[in-house]
């Protein structure tokens, strides 16, 4: 599923069974890959740090990919977002830096897009609730506090 505004797109892949997920945010310059095992605990935490940043209540975080290695610090100073991610397969730093508004506008209009789909689809809502599936309640609480941000 994808969004564009202005130049970001966003895509959403989320593999239900086994969780892993991966958003895509690219500019007409950059890619960037946010990946992870355990989706019912990554986006959550992903959510939380982007609002974070954006209410300005911390400048830096680091949040680690549940089923490998890498990891990434996402620092800000409330204008831009600054990405590094630490992989380890490539090994390297590898560097992105957004405009932290519109890449969170990107992803909540992505991940919206994302859901409707799976609704026309007949995939959700869930028909019951898995403990651990990365579209269960949880997840999607914190999708629906994370996606008032821009509206307060």
């Amino acid at each position: 599923m994808g969004y564009i505004n202005s130049n970001y797109r966003c895509f959403i892949d989320i593999r239900f069974s086994g969780g892993d997920i991966q958003f895509d945010v690219s500019s007409d310059t950059q890619l960037f890959s946010f990946k992870s095992g355990i989706g019912f605990i990554a986006i959550p935490n992903f959510f939380l740090t982007l609002a974070s940043l954006y209410k300005g209540e911390i400048s830096e975080a680091r949040i680690d990919c549940d089923g490998n290695f890498d990891y990434y610090i996402f620092s800000s100073d409330r204008k831009m977002l600054f990405i590094e991610h630490h992989g380890h397969y490539p090994e390297g730093i590898f560097n992105y830096e957004f405009n932290l508004k519109d890449y969170i506008l990107a992803i909540c209009t992505g991940f919206q897009e994302y859901l409707q789909e799976l609704e026309r689809e007949g995939i959700l809502p869930l028909k019951n609730q898995e403990f651990a599936h990365p579209l269960g309640d949880d997840v999607l609480n914190a999708f629906h506090d994370f996606s008032s941000l821009l509206s307060s």
